[in-house]
């Protein structure tokens, strides 16, 4: 990404997979926590990871959620302008 090379740690859960981030924009743009997404497996056993899919998690709206926090390997040194941003909330 942006000329550098990124390793990311992709979870297993009872539904698929699963890949937390957080990025070089996180809290300026986007959630501060992190935004996540759910990793495609390919047949060779690599995964396709579309960031333009990555939406904030439940907390990002609703102060009754707790925000895991980032894995620290998953955590990027670029920004990653796709997907879902913050939003405001409305009165």
């Amino acid at each position: 990404m942006e000329g550098q090379e990124a390793e990311l740690a992709i979870y297993v859960h009872e539904k698929g997979h699963f890949l937390p981030f957080a990025d070089a924009l996180a809290g300026e743009g986007t959630c501060g926590a992190r935004r996540h997404l759910d990793p495609e497996p390919l047949a060779d056993g690599r995964f396709r990871v579309d960031f333009h899919l990555a939406h904030n998690p439940y907390c990002a709206c609703n102060a009754n959620w707790s925000c895991p926090i980032t894995p620290a390997e998953n955590r990027l040194q670029v920004p990653i302008r796709a997907g879902e941003k913050v939003f405001e909330a409305h009165p």
